[in-house]
């Protein structure tokens, strides 16, 4: 044939074959950019529309037609300078290391202690710190709170947390009491008083007191009612001997004679070991009953056709009805002015002569006043020395007068209430510090929440 007979020389066959190979590795990579990029070009078009159909397109989020690369890219560079810059990024080359000896770095520690020192104390010498108890914690103290908070659920003690406000009280700017800060002194408590003025201080302390004694025996009166009528009718002595069954069955045969009597003749001691029996109770008859029941409903129907009656006459009595409601507004009105001037009269006595009502409260308690100081004539006339002090010192006066004002709570009186609620208070404070194991104290943390 024409090719066996045609024989090309061995170089030209060789380049025709290694162009040949070229061709067909060429013909493997497949160029997929241009695919891609209209790919892309239909997703955003798809996006577009949607965004377009809810009504969210606008022409901010178009794409444009140039960016710039701030980044920088690795188009046309080798492998091994792409290695490198990526090896760069993440291992960046680091600076000499120089040795210190360890008197360098203690004079390195000293100096960085004084600027430390330095700044601190130009910062307190231009903004003073001043504690403000209703202002927000700053970032540093917020950390620290969150640091203990922390220490507190990893402690294995359980403490009781304080309650701290978290709010402005509503009266924080308001002036409870309109009292002088300092009252003048009678002039029956100087040194060397006039008989008529140390007679009118001395009888306005007794006064007092007698007051403050009436009121305690009312109160009294008001929280056990049994026993003060016991006490009046068989004494004090009598009284204070008895146990509360004995105080109970007195006062039942005092009030009412008839029902002690008869509850006592229903009953009867049988035996010698005192064995208590009650006597059958009478059972009534059917009969009995009806007429009763009739008794009730003949009642019921006379009561409507009185107050049928009642209410018919009630018509022809407008004019009096009117009259005396007309009279009862008119009272009404005069206590209502009689109220506002007692109020104004209590205000002034307040202003000018430091007198609280008895009503205000701050806190939990009631400030009362001091029993009055009655200067001691017979010390008095030894000398000044020689007087006594009794709460008459400057510290008990300016006490008096921060509670009068109400700057400060009044101290509770001591009573067998108080004395308990203090004892719960305490109780409460130590068993709330209590060692718990740590295997469960997850269990008592989720328990309490």
């Amino acid at each position: 044939s024409l090719s066996s007979s045609v024989r090309l020389p061995r170089t030209v066959a060789v380049a025709i074959m290694v162009k040949t190979n070229q061709k067909r590795k060429q013909w493997r990579k497949a160029k997929i950019e241009d695919v891609e990029d209209a790919l892309e070009d239909d997703r955003l078009i798809d996006k577009l529309k949607r965004k377009s159909i809810k009504g969210k397109a606008s022409a901010d989020e178009m794409p444009e037609l140039f960016t710039v690369d701030t980044a920088g890219s690795c188009e046309g560079l080798s492998g091994a300078s792409r290695r490198a810059i990526a090896r760069a990024k993440i291992f960046p080359d680091k600076g000499p290391k120089l040795g210190l000896t360890a008197t360098e770095e203690a004079k390195i520690a000293r100096a960085e202690n004084r600027l430390t020192a330095g700044r601190a104390a130009k910062r307190r010498a231009v903004d003073p710190e001043v504690f403000d108890l209703w202002a927000e914690p700053s970032a540093a103290e917020k950390t620290k709170l969150a640091a203990e908070k922390e220490e507190q659920r990893a402690s294995t003690v359980r403490r009781a947390a304080l309650s701290a406000p978290n709010k402005a009280p509503k009266t924080l700017y308001q002036k409870v009491s309109a009292a002088p800060a300092v009252l003048p002194a009678h002039e029956g408590q100087s040194m060397n008083p006039e008989a008529k003025a140390f007679e009118d201080v001395a009888c306005t302390a007794a006064a007092r007191e007698l007051e403050r004694e009436q009121e305690n025996e009312t109160l009294d009166r008001k929280m056990r009612p049994m026993t003060a009528a016991l006490r009046d009718a068989a004494g004090a002595d009598a009284v204070k001997n008895m146990d509360e069954e004995a105080k109970v069955k007195a006062f039942r045969a005092m009030a009412c004679p008839s029902a002690a009597a008869a509850q006592e003749g229903d009953w009867e001691e049988d035996g010698p070991a005192g064995e208590v029996r009650r006597n059958k109770q009478h059972v009534k008859a059917q009969s009995q009953r009806n007429r009763e029941k009739k008794r009730k409903i003949i009642d019921a129907k006379q009561e409507q056709i009185r107050a049928q009656k009642r209410l018919e006459k009630s018509v022809g009595e407008l004019g009096a009805i009117n009259k005396e409601l007309k009279q009862k507004t008119e009272w009404e009105e005069g206590r209502r002015e009689y109220r506002k001037s007692m109020r104004e009269k209590q205000k002034h006595l307040e202003a000018t002569e430091g007198i609280v009502p008895k009503g205000r409260r701050l806190g939990r308690t009631k400030f009362a006043e001091e029993t009055i100081v009655v200067p001691d004539a017979e010390a008095a006339s030894k000398g000044l020395r020689a007087m006594p002090l009794k709460g008459g010192t400057a510290i008990h006066e300016r006490i008096s007068s921060i509670m009068r004002r109400g700057m400060l709570p009044a101290p509770p009186e001591i009573s067998r209430q108080e004395v308990v609620r203090r004892k719960k208070k305490i109780s409460k404070l130590r068993k709330g510090r209590k060692f718990i194991s740590p295997l469960l104290r997850d269990n008592v943390l989720l328990q309490r929440r």
